[in-house]
């Protein structure tokens, strides 16, 4: 199985799809936390990366995905 670091964020890279109820309804429920990230969501990650806590931690990728193990969920859409 195909592992992702991203989830779906709701911005305007997917603004195309997100206006399609049905489309963001689908990454809705295939995400496991049953939202689409924000930006904050990443900003967070990346402020804990820059604060002291994380002073320890050294070649990781953190998966900021809501829990998706899926790139594309199988929606049908062209690679973005």
């Amino acid at each position: 199985m195909e592992s992702t670091a991203w989830g779906f964020f709701a911005t305007i890279a997917l603004e195309t799809v997100l206006t399609d109820d049905a489309v963001r309804g689908e990454m809705v429920s295939g995400t496991p936390l049953k939202r689409l990230g924000e930006p904050d969501d990443i900003a967070l990650c990346a402020l804990y990366l820059a604060s002291p806590a994380a002073s320890f931690v050294t070649g990781k990728i953190f998966e900021i995905d809501g829990g998706l193990e899926e790139a594309n969920l199988a929606l049908g859409l062209p690679d973005l």
